[in-house]
């Protein structure tokens, strides 16, 4: 009987779902098979009224490593030198076109404005470059941030970073534009002016005998409405980033411009209906802002 009605359950699978518990009662069964027809129903049901989870909400992201070398390796060769190029390849999204856009968006070529192609043939005549790495700051809800780190020795050793926000619906780099209210510019760009002119201030007062050079780097520095676009995310907040562009020789004393909001403070900025709205509370009537 138990196995009969296993049979009967997964035949009547589908018409459970449309019609309850009443088709049971047209195969006679007792009140104690009914009762575990129903529950197994009840099941299926829950199941198939649970939300999905989200689709072509993150990439999957595989990191790529390719070694540069120049001349020979060992000690009776000292012009021999690598660099290693780290980068990411993107899989995951069902539109061919958008995927397309992201891998583009975050290409060596887009990001840093060389190939891998143009890198290598530059690295055989010029030895400046030591490595290219990538990391993932988010990647969740249809956003992908990712930080990328240059190194290099020449005169002294430098690093420098170029940033990616991309989106994961249309495959394009986002801008203050797509995630801000366009008349909060104003307002944003004071408020992280004024955390900005603070980390000045105490650079400025920890300066070692370096400190006069520190005042004619950061004097007539403020945060603009221009520099909006550069800007990081996660799951707390935005990061807003500012490059101070130090010398080499006095890059250690430069401030990190690195200015962070959580996404409470930045609510009524925020665009409801843009990149970031995900991040806002849901009103009583479940709408964003």
């Amino acid at each position: 009987m138990k196995f009969s009605l296993l049979i009967l359950l997964l035949f009547a699978g589908g018409q459970m779902l449309l019609d309850g518990v009443l088709p049971f009662k047209a195969y006679g069964l007792s009140s104690s098979e009914l009762s575990v027809a129903t529950t197994a129903n009840t099941a299926i049901d829950r199941l198939a009224l649970s939300p999905k989870p989200p689709v072509n909400d993150r990439v999957l992201i595989e990191s790529k490593t390719v070694t540069f070398t120049r001349g020979k390796k060992g000690q009776d060769y000292p012009d021999y030198k690598e660099a290693t190029i780290k980068y990411p390849q993107v899989t995951g999204l069902t539109d061919q076109t958008v995927l397309q856009n992201v891998q583009t968006a975050i290409g060596l070529k887009s990001v840093i404005g060389q190939s891998l192609d143009e890198l290598r043939t530059e690295f055989q005549e010029a030895w400046w470059l030591s490595e290219i790495d990538y990391t993932v700051n988010y990647n969740q809800n249809s956003l992908l941030d990712l930080t990328f780190t240059i190194s290099g020795v020449g005169a002294y050793p430098s690093t420098y970073e170029k940033h990616r926000l991309v989106s994961l619906k249309t495959g394009k780099v986002l801008k203050a534009s797509d995630v801000f209210k366009k008349e909060s510019f104003g307002a944003i760009a004071v408020i992280v002016n004024k955390a900005m002119q603070a980390e000045m201030k105490q650079a400025t007062a920890t300066g070692d005998q370096g400190g006069a050079d520190i005042r004619d780097q950061l004097s007539n520095k403020r945060f603009q409405i221009r520099n909006l676009n550069a800007f990081s995310i996660n799951d707390k907040g935005v990061t807003f980033l500012y490059d101070f562009n130090f010398p080499h020789v006095i890059l250690a004393l430069q401030p990190s411009g690195r200015y962070f909001f959580s996404y409470d403070q930045l609510k009524v900025y925020i665009k409801p209906d843009g990149a970031l709205g995900v991040f806002l509370p849901k009103t009583a009537a479940g709408i964003r802002g």
